[in-house]
């Protein structure tokens, strides 16, 4: 027993580590099945029974709905699913659930949320004289706005960026990309590039082959110093831009994707307010002015002005009294607007920001705090309190040139850096030199770019349990739009 006992372990050990070292989702997603299979996980997966989540509502509801979906009994099917469509139905989203095994979740929890939207496809396929197309109108509606949809955050981070690349592929990959994306400084180029291409476009490794056009025989330390002749922080952001070549407004990029692209940035100027660029709030600025904008690290890069396309179709300045800075430091990931925009109310947050990263860890899947979180949080804290206290003081001193820059750094240390799910950038894969965008040789681009796909592959279960339901009634309700009015996003308007 002892002996069958050790090669167990051993075993599970050499599944862990193909696991720790693969390249591929599939070898990736091979290994963590057999490892559920041995440590006995699967039967857990198997069984309906479970204290973390009440599993005797789940399976009476699906009975229910799986019977009048057989029986193509449409008008009761609509009733039942009247009763509410929830992410969380009776505990069934929660991300403990998704923490039992290396790969899955209650096989109970995957069929019901895949009944779920068979059902919602059979009522808005089901002949008008069961359903009438008003009814079925009216029912999508009121479940997307009660369901809700997903948004992808991307952080900011500077040359990090490429861990981004290898989250966003991995999603693209899946089919699993939210419709509502939102990105700050190093997550608005990646937000730029979203908004320029569609899903075909994407899906075949696009972020895998695309490298920033950037100096890479300049030591990035002299140039952010102004000593390389001829070269400076705001020519290289430029040259990168030009090599991205997005030149759209945000309404354009929707047309093109169907993506609502959000861009933060944060005001120059103090007593300003941060803003949240999109389709909705600023239709006709370009996005490349946002990014320019969202980019521009205080103290390192010029602040930016916006630009529009005006009526007669040419570029004229936006906003023409006010500049702009990184939009990281207002509002890195922003979820209250998107809530208020767009009914977002779960969010995938892809967290890269140096500044950030050594103290933040995932909320949703510790039972416990730990010393050393716990030190840390204390510890921004501390540091946001100090930071606030300078900056009255300077103000009552009229030490105004210091001022902008505390409040950057204090906006930075007063923001949430997590959602529902969190794909961080490990600390083992951190590099500061990276941050500069020193790359020394391809591989490690490469090698961050595998670490975003190997942080995002664990989650992949939750994420489609928690986002298909979503896309689903976006899918049914955009169809509708266009088949009966030829355009689209008619059902997706700011909540209120």
């Amino acid at each position: 027993m002892a002996r069958w006992f050790n090669k167990r372990e051993q075993t599970l050990a050499q599944l862990a580590q193909v696991m720790a070292k693969a390249s591929t989702y599939q070898s990736w997603h091979q290994a963590a099945l057999q490892h559920d299979e041995l440590s006995g996980r699967d039967r857990w997966k198997r069984r309906d029974e479970s204290t973390l989540f009440d599993y005797a509502d789940i399976r009476q509801r699906y009975d229910h709905l799986h019977q009048l979906l057989a029986s193509g009994n449409h008008h009761d099917l609509l009733y039942a699913l009247n009763e509410g469509i929830h992410g969380n139905m009776s505990g069934m989203g929660r991300p403990i659930l998704y923490d039992q095994c290396m790969t899955g979740t209650k096989h109970l929890i995957d069929d019901y949320v895949s009944l779920i939207v068979d059902s919602l496809r059979a009522i808005a396929s089901c002949p008008d004289a069961a359903v009438s197309r008003a009814h079925k109108v009216d029912f999508l509606r009121r479940a997307s706005h009660c369901y809700g949809r997903s948004a992808l955050m991307l952080s900011g981070g500077a040359g990090l960026i490429y861990f981004h690349h290898g989250v966003v592929q991995t999603l693209l990959e899946h089919d699993l990309l939210p419709n509502v994306i939102s990105g700050a400084s190093a997550g608005s180029w990646i937000a730029a590039q979203l908004a320029m291409y569609t899903d075909e476009e994407l899906r075949d490794g696009y972020f895998d082959r695309y490298r920033y056009d950037m100096p890479v025989h300049l030591n990035p330390l002299r140039v952010v110093a102004g000593m390389e002749p001829g070269v400076s922080p705001q020519s290289v952001k430029e040259q990168a831009m030009d090599g991205i070549g997005n030149d759209m407004t945000f309404q354009e990029a929707y047309e093109h994707t169907g993506r609502y692209i959000n861009i933060s940035i944060a005001p120059a100027e103090k007593h300003q307010n941060s803003r949240l660029m999109n389709a909705i709030t600023s239709p006709n600025v370009y996005i490349r002015s946002a990014i320019d904008a969202s980019g521009s690290v205080p103290g390192v890069v010029p602040p930016a002005r916006l630009y529009a396309k005006g009526a007669d179709g040419r570029p004229k300045p936006y906003l023409a009294t006010r500049k702009w800075v990184d939009g990281s430091f207002a509002e890195d990931l922003p979820a209250k607007r998107l809530a208020r925009l767009f009914g977002v109310n779960h969010y995938i947050v892809s967290m890269i920001n140096p500044l950030a990263v050594p103290f933040v860890h995932d909320p949703k899947l510790r039972y416990k705090k730990g010393v050393t979180e716990i030190t840390a949080s204390l510890a921004v804290r501390a540091s946001a309190d100090l930071l606030a206290t300078a900056e009255d003081y300077l103000a009552r001193a009229g030490a105004s040139f210091i001022s902008p820059v505390i409040l950057l750094a204090h906006g930075l240390l007063n923001q949430q850096y997590t959602g529902d799910v969190n794909i961080i950038l490990d600390k083992r894969n951190f590099r500061w030199r990276n941050v500069l965008f020193s790359f020394p040789r391809d591989e490690e681009i490469q090698g961050l770019i595998l670490a975003g796909k190997r942080n995002t592959w664990p989650k992949l279960a939750m994420l489609r349990n928690a986002t298909l339901i979503g896309r689903a009634l976006d899918e049914l309700l955009e169809q509708m739009d266009v088949e009966q009015l030829g355009i689209r996003g008619r059902h997706l308007t700011p909540q209120g």
